[in-house]
């Protein structure tokens, strides 16, 4: 929800928001890419940005996506000061590449705690307390992995 709550204010900033699913080499995805497109395309249509924001694949990195598709800045997501650092060598390594300029913003405190690695051991654990990824997501970690158990408190 993190994620969402970045894309809400970036349409509020921006005429236009591609959202970009990239490969991750140093990551192993819990779901397809074709699944996770869709997903999206599903939570953008359900906040009712299909005419600001744009879901698209990419398989180089993003700074190229970002010139190839007439894109005026990247924005990235900080949770805590423990994602500054290595956001700030990847914008740094995107100027020199491209010279684009990246825009930092702060993810809302309700889901700081919130990361991609939390959710995982959390489905692990069919433990997924509701709130922490958008409903369509939910269902489909259910529908794949089983339900899970409602949290205590």
């Amino acid at each position: 929800m993190g994620h969402v709550d970045i894309v809400r204010r970036c349409a509020n900033l921006f005429d236009r928001v591609d959202i970009v699913v990239g490969r991750n080499g140093s990551k192993v995805p819990f779901l397809p890419i074709e699944l996770r497109l869709e997903m999206l395309q599903a939570v953008v249509e359900g906040e009712g940005l299909t005419s600001r924001v744009n879901v698209a694949r990419w398989d180089g990195a993003i700074a190229e996506y970002a010139v190839s598709n007439n894109c005026d800045a990247l924005v990235r997501c900080i949770r805590s000061c423990n994602d500054l650092a290595s956001e700030q060598a990847m914008a740094s390594m995107n100027r020199r590449l491209v010279g684009i300029e990246t825009l930092f913003l702060m993810v809302d405190r309700e889901y700081a705690d919130v990361s991609s690695s939390a959710v995982r051991e959390l489905v692990s654990l069919k433990r997924l307390p509701a709130g922490l990824v958008p409903e369509v997501v939910r269902q489909e970690l259910e529908r794949r992995f089983g339900p899970f158990e409602q949290a205590k408190g």
